[in-house]
């Protein structure tokens, strides 16, 4: 399999360490995603690189594009590949307005190539187990979520403050905490309550969530993480059950039941990726289409300080 790389400002480093463990990929170029990026360049300087990503697409004719652009441009990036029959793995969120995820989704339909988002943070180990234990009953019936995403700020790329590429916080950051309310409880999410502060970026966020059956839901995220943390992250979630609770704290899970408290810290999970080039669909495009829409009015709930409804 032919794969190239478009731009690389998000978790392509994940996506590049997956693909080096394989003989069956060859990597057969790199290219800017825009004129707005540096660091495409440093990725792997052993693979051909090109200035413009179209003549890329053109003159190598992968069949799989890894794409994570500036993130206000990727839907457009998507669309140029699957419009050209080339599958692809792309950062999320797979488009910053709701006319582009249109775009997108009927752009996927409509060619029928094979799409995945790069919603790594579902498949960590303790948030992969801590899902299916969920699912499996540990806590009984689900009833309240809370999730956290606390990152250090450091130094960002200067586009980070125009939402017209950077897209927002909410998009970028609170997305994994969305999925994995979604994928943690399996319901649908019918309204949105948000607020954020900072501009140019939003430095803090809280979301509110009305989900299906009763079940509530919350986001908290944030690029307040003070620079002398341990971890660059702090990724949090507690599922409270009618008979029990489980809460995930980095790579370890806290589970409370009737059989009693415990620690478990699970090593493994599939690898996102790796599933996508076995030829599995890991997440269904549908899927990733729902929860960046979900995103996207959790975003808009925060910049007009209104409760949105979140339709089918």
């Amino acid at each position: 399999m032919k794969v190239c790389f478009i731009g690389a400002c998000g978790h392509s480093k994940q996506a590049l360490k997956t693909l080096r463990l394989r003989d069956d990929v060859t990597i057969c170029g790199m290219a800017w995603g825009s004129s707005h990026e540096t660091s495409t360049k440093k990725l792997d300087p052993t693979v051909p690189f090109y200035e413009d990503y179209r003549t890329m697409l053109d003159e190598t004719k992968p069949e799989l594009a890894v794409v994570s652009p500036v993130f206000g441009l990727t839907s457009e990036v998507i669309a140029e590949c699957a419009s050209r029959g080339i599958s692809v793995f792309s950062e999320k969120p797979v488009a910053t307005t709701l006319t582009e995820l249109s775009r997108v989704e009927d752009v996927i339909k409509n060619s029928g190539v094979r799409f995945c988002a790069m919603h790594y943070l579902r498949y960590s180990p303790a948030f992969y187990e801590g899902a299916r234990m969920v699912a499996a009953g540990e806590i009984g019936e689900l009833r309240m979520i809370t999730a956290q995403k606390s990152y250090k700020y450091g130094t960002r790329p200067s586009w980070y403050g125009d939402r017209s590429l950077y897209g927002g916080t909410i998009p970028w950051v609170g997305i994994h905490a969305i999925d994995w309310i979604y994928h943690f409880s399996g319901k649908k999410f019918l309204s949105v309550s948000a607020e954020s502060i900072g501009d140019s970026p939003e430095m803090a966020a809280i979301c509110k969530f009305s989900l299906e059956d009763g079940v509530i839901a919350a986001v908290n995220l944030d690029y307040y993480r003070p620079s002398t943390a341990q971890t660059h992250g702090d990724d949090r979630i507690r599922c409270v059950g009618t008979n029990g609770v489980l809460e995930i704290i980095g790579e370890n899970i806290h589970l409370i039941n009737e059989r009693g408290d415990q620690i478990i810290t699970p090593a493994d999970a599939p690898d996102l990726f790796a599933e996508f080039l076995n030829g599995k669909e890991p997440i269904a495009p549908e899927e990733i289409f729902y929860l960046t829409k979900v995103a996207l009015l959790a975003r808009e709930s925060a910049d007009t300080k209104k409760e949105i409804r979140i339709e089918d």
